[in-house]
Parts: C-alpha cells; structure tokens; sequence
C-alpha cells in the first residue's frame, strides 16, 4: 500500500524501527528503495530516528546507502543532522560505504554538518577523515 505522500509500510516500519514488520514488509516484497513524493526512502527515516536496527535490515536487504531524497541529502546527513548525539547509525551508514563528503542540493555534506553541529559532539564520528 502507498499512500498520498507515496510513503509504503516499510517506510513507516523504518521509521518506528519496527524490526519485525520491516522484515514482513522485505519478505512481501515491498522495495527497499521505494521513494516517497519527496524522495525519501526508508533507509532515510531509519536514519532519521536513529532506528539502526531497522536500518540494518534495509542495508542487508539492498537498500541503497547513498540515495538521496528532492534536496540532496542521503541518509548519512539526515543521520548526522538528527542524530542528537547518537552516533550508532552514522557509524552503520559510514561501515556500509556511505559517502561522507557527499554534497547535497545546497554544498553541504555530512562531515561538513557534523563539523558545524555545536550542541553535540557529532563531528568525533569523522574524526578519521581530513
């Protein structure tokens, strides 16, 4: 089923970090990379509720780790932008290859949004790269 935001199960699955029904929802066949009107896949709203358990579902099932959604942005920058200090789900994204410096719609990337976020320690998970 899709609805008017062209949003899938699976996508409210990733978000809520419903493991069990991702895993039904892959099993039935739903696409892992399936886009919403906005282009936001479900690996993008694991990534949003830091639901890396979800997420590690999607990436073993083919979701692609550098999708972006209308703006650019891959799941990795909406890890980084909502991660509240949580690093769980950037270092997932990051261990499945995804591109740090990833430029979205406007020039930024991940690791230059970490960089900038001064409420939480968020640039310590790229402090491997230059």
């Amino acid at each position: 089923m899709v609805d008017q935001a062209g949003r899938t199960d699976l996508h409210y699955a990733a978000l809520e970090n419903d493991v069990t029904a991702t895993v039904r929802h892959l099993a039935a066949g739903v696409d892992p990379n399936a886009a919403d009107t906005q282009g936001f896949r479900p690996l993008h709203l694991a990534a949003q509720q830091n639901a890396a358990e979800a997420a590690t579902v999607l990436l073993e099932a083919g979701a692609e780790v550098d999708t972006v959604n209308r703006h650019g942005n891959t799941p990795l920058f909406t890890a980084v932008f909502n991660c509240r200090g949580e690093g769980a789900m950037i270092i997932l994204l990051r261990e499945h290859g995804a591109d740090p410096f990833a430029e979205n719609a406007h020039g930024q990337t991940p690791v230059g949004l970490a960089r900038l976020i001064a409420n939480y320690p968020v640039a310590a998970f790229f402090e491997d790269l230059d």
